[in-house]
């Protein structure tokens, strides 16, 4: 028997947008607890309540799956794809990579981050499904203000996408990099827009005109 939804194109692409969801929040779950090389697709399609066939529909390898849970991590972790105008050069910057330390310092980054770290040398399609999703994304983005920047003026011409990398750098060196640690550092807000500031004194020494 044939379901009356089932008969609608667009109520049959929201229950398969659905199940694709839901697919894919079994998955981070177990990327997170088992770590990439635990999983399986047999162990994410037994939770399902389904078979790898109908998993392979929707996802047609582990990596495929792995490059949705983490498309959807980077959309929670807020990977912005424009900046915000705050002003000045110096203001926009420090808005920016404050947002950035703040987001890098959630439990769900840290998480991703040892995932990546940790299952990276035995499997390193995640090293690169994980670049290409979220820190590649995030410097192409600031890239494009820096260019813009470097367009008026303001910035040195320099290769825009190294610097932004860089920039990214400056802001992970000592809060996020403690947090991984285990070291407790200090992540209030003021403590967030402190480290923000410094970083980008210190990029806008390199790089101002």
């Amino acid at each position: 028997m044939i379901c009356e939804d089932d008969k609608i194109p667009g109520r049959r692409e929201a229950k398969r947008q659905e199940r694709r969801a839901a697919i894919v929040a079994v998955a981070q779950r177990h990327f997170q607890e088992h770590g990439y090389g635990g999983v399986s697709m047999s162990a994410i399609a037994a939770e399902l309540g389904g078979s790898k066939t109908t998993l392979w529909t929707y996802f047609a390898s582990k990596e495929d799956l792995f490059a949705a849970a983490l498309e959807e991590w980077t959309v929670e972790f807020g990977c912005a794809d424009l900046i915000p105008d705050l002003g000045s050069l110096h203001e926009t910057l420090v808005g920016y990579c404050a947002n950035f330390l703040r987001v890098m310092l959630t439990p769900g980054v840290a998480t991703l981050f040892r995932l990546v770290i940790a299952e990276g040398p035995r499997f390193p399609e995640i090293g690169r499904i994980f670049y290409e999703h979220a820190p590649l994304r995030r410097h192409r983005t600031l890239a494009g203000y820096l260019e813009r920047q470097m367009d008026a003026g303001e910035l040195r011409r320099v290769d825009s996408l190294r610097a932004s990398a860089q920039l990214h750098h400056l802001c992970m060196y000592r809060l996020f990099m403690h947090s991984m640690w285990g070291l407790d550092p200090d992540v209030s807000q003021q403590a967030i827009v402190r480290e923000a500031e410094e970083a980008v004194d210190m990029f806008l020494r390199g790089y101002g005109e």
